[in-house]
């Protein structure tokens, strides 16, 4: 009836484990997490190695890694993020397991361990 032809829809593309490549050791459970956050407050994250099958393979600790080991890489790829100007980033403790919007706090004390605050993004 309609002179129009349906359009097809894009072919679904997956990227093997392998070639994906971290920023952060740590996310929170949900996307937008940070939108209702005033700059004092903190909010648990999770650990990716623990939810990622060869996460050694892809430059994460591995999960029975020691806390220094673990702040050792978050760090590595902290000063990579802070390389680039990423909006709405803010802090988080890889250790801890606790994230804060406010930029501001990066390389300050963690408020439960104080080690440094590393850079983390929220997307």
């Amino acid at each position: 009836m309609w002179p129009f032809k349906k359009k097809a829809k894009p072919a679904t593309r997956t990227v093997p484990t392998s070639q994906i490549s971290y920023s952060q050791l740590d996310i929170t459970e949900r996307f937008d997490d940070h939108m209702d956050l005033q700059p004092d407050d903190w909010i648990a994250t999770e650990p990716l190695n623990k939810m990622t099958p060869n996460a050694p393979a892809q430059g994460l600790p591995s999960v029975d890694a020691s806390e220094d080991e673990v702040y050792a890489a978050a760090t590595q790829l902290s000063q990579f993020r802070e390389s680039i100007a990423i909006p709405n980033d803010g802090v988080y403790c890889p250790v801890c397991h606790i994230a804060n919007i406010d930029l501001a706090k990066l390389r300050q004390p963690c408020p439960k361990c104080s080690r440094p605050l590393l850079k983390f993004g929220w997307d």
